[in-house]
């Protein structure tokens, strides 16, 4: 645990920003849920805490994937992207609508900077975890596993997706939040993820490879 929280507030340090007026560009049903502009990120990082200190550790280590706080809808946008006075490289926005309402929107967006990141430190044009990409050996051969499990097509109907980037997002927040409907969707990815990207001893065994 206390590794997480180092690798968090590294991450709230380096990687989580909120646009001024987020809170004020949105309703006033959206507003009335928070106290303040920083709630809807600290309720994020919170949450995030679900994943594996390895995995976050990834997140940490690269200079690309930023979180941006918006009115906006929540989206993940490769390559450079304008903030303030500088650029952010691979920046995934995430709607404070989504934090009062439905954050499944919001994770999905978030899962798909997750994806770009494993498969290739989020560099623009180059391929995700879900395309076969990989960081390392382990991540690739993780990635070629999913890609092989992906092209079964369980719960592509279920899911009302065919798309790889978008069965990463949707089976990865499953596994999290709803194991049980992911085991019976798709048994197979489900393994997959316990076995590596939500699994704390693969990522001990990564960081020592």
């Amino acid at each position: 645990m206390a590794d997480s929280e180092h690798i968090l507030r590294s991450i709230w340090r380096d990687k989580i920003h909120v646009e001024p007026r987020a809170l004020e560009l949105t309703s006033p049903a959206v507003r009335q849920r928070f106290e303040h502009i920083w709630q809807p990120a600290e309720l994020f990082l919170r949450e995030l805490q679900s994943l594996p200190p390895g995995l976050l550790r990834i997140w940490e280590q690269s200079q690309r994937g930023h979180i941006v706080f918006t009115h906006l809808d929540s989206v993940y946008c490769a390559g450079p992207q304008p903030w303030r006075e500088n650029t952010l490289e691979s920046v995934c926005y995430l709607s404070v609508k989504d934090w009062a309402q439905d954050r499944m929107p919001a994770w999905l967006a978030f899962f798909r900077l997750l994806d770009h990141l494993l498969g290739s430190d989020a560099q623009e044009s180059a391929p995700s975890f879900s395309d076969g990409g990989g960081l390392t050996p382990a991540l690739r051969e993780a990635a070629g596993r999913f890609v092989a499990i992906h092209q079964l097509g369980y719960g592509h109907r279920e899911l009302g997706i065919s798309v790889a980037g978008d069965y990463f997002a949707h089976t990865l927040w499953l596994g999290l939040n709803d194991p049980q409907r992911l085991n019976t969707l798709d048994p197979l990815v489900l393994k997959l993820y316990r076995q590596t990207l939500l699994h704390p001893g693969f990522w001990e065994r990564h960081a020592a490879s």
